[in-house]
């Protein structure tokens, strides 16, 4: 019966092994895609230039109620 337990114990340590593993790779990626989704807003944002309704916006900040 000692022998059971062993192999219940290995196969148990072997699975909590693999969700560890599992769940750092899983961060990992998530994080590659969030850099990359923020880049790709910049780039959006930066690439385009600015319009009418920006200029206004932009001054009703600087001028604002006091």
């Amino acid at each position: 019966m000692d022998h059971l337990s062993a192999i219940f114990a290995t196969v148990v340590t072997v699975l909590a092994a693999i969700a560890v593993i599992g769940a750092l790779v899983f961060a990992v990626v998530w994080e590659v895609c969030a850099i990359r989704r923020t880049l790709a807003a910049y780039r959006a944002a930066v690439g385009r230039p600015p319009t009418d309704e920006d200029f206004w916006r932009h001054q009703r900040a600087l001028a604002g109620p006091k």
